[in-house]
């Protein structure tokens, strides 16, 4: 009886966890970066829930030529247009998906892992970190140091781990960098051919969102990620929008949001601003 009640309660101990865990949102984050040397780039993923880091992936890219014995295999598109330029004898590929070819490559300079396992080590290791944990341990090392790490990652031994885990912080950070996503209607009866987004921490005007011309009747959606730091600052954006006969409006006072904002003519406006947050009705 003793048994079951405690075998009971290990399975409520477990329960308890698992609902815990599916608490907060799980939330993506994504970088490139040059975690290695200069002659390829690392996509690093990471999965992040209640600032903690649940799951990484590490891929690298780099033009790799076939041996004898093996194969290259490019990337998607690598036998189509995409692949023309590609240097002679080479295509561009994941590491991940050339991992046998790559990994005897790295065995003549003597490493004795293949480059998939010391991925699958960097990736366990930051596994089960909060970001602030993280940050603090990779924080000890430094450029003259980054061999030290390797010590601490057990089944690593690639001289750029620490490069790798810098790359999954930065793409657990990335999760956590909160994204507004806007949708511009234009109701102003005419053609918008001015829409930016300004930055009211730097005066950045940004990118001319109307440059190819922002039709009447159009809708238009947009995304602008910042920093967490940026969003401690007090992030906004200032809304500023021309039409075709010269006509302006503005709005001072964006946040990051999900909003849609309809551009209003003068003769629709019911307060002070040529901007309203509801969609126009269909």
């Amino acid at each position: 009886m003793k048994k079951i009640f405690a075998l009971l309660l290990s399975a409520l101990l477990l329960l308890s966890a698992v609902s815990a865990l599916a608490e907060g949102e799980i939330l993506l984050g994504q970088v490139d970066c040059a975690a290695h040397g200069t002659g390829c780039f690392a996509v690093i993923t990471a999965a992040v829930q209640d600032d903690v880091i649940v799951a990484a992936k590490i891929d690298e890219f780099q033009f790799i030529g076939s041996r004898e014995d093996l194969a290259a295999v490019g990337v998607p598109n690598s036998d189509a247009s995409f692949g023309e330029n590609y240097p002679e004898g080479k295509v561009l590929g994941s590491k991940r998906v050339n991992n046998e070819l790559y990994s005897l490559n790295m065995q003549r300079a003597g490493s004795t892992v293949q480059i998939a396992a010391n991925y699958n080590a960097v990736e366990a290791f930051c596994t089960g970190k909060t970001i602030a944990e993280l940050e603090e341990i990779l924080g000890g090392y430094t450029a003259d140091t980054k061999a030290d790490f390797i010590d601490a990652v057990s089944g690593a031994t690639t001289a750029d781990s620490l490069g790798y885990a810098q790359g999954i912080l930065a793409a657990a950070k990335a999760a956590k960098a909160p994204t507004g996503t806007y949708t511009f209607y234009n109701k102003t009866g005419e053609t918008v051919t001015e829409l930016y987004l300004i930055d009211n921490l730097t005066g950045e005007k940004g990118v001319n969102y109307a440059v190819n011309g922002f039709a009447a009747d159009a809708c238009w959606t947009i995304t602008r990620t910042i920093t967490a730091e940026e969003k401690e600052a007090g992030y906004s954006m200032t809304v500023s929008f021309k039409t075709e006969s010269g006509y302006e409006g503005h709005f001072d006072t964006l946040h990051i949001e999900v909003a849609p904002i309809t551009l209003l003519s003068a003769d629709a406006m019911t307060g002070a601003t040529m901007i309203s947050f509801f969609a126009p009705a269909e």
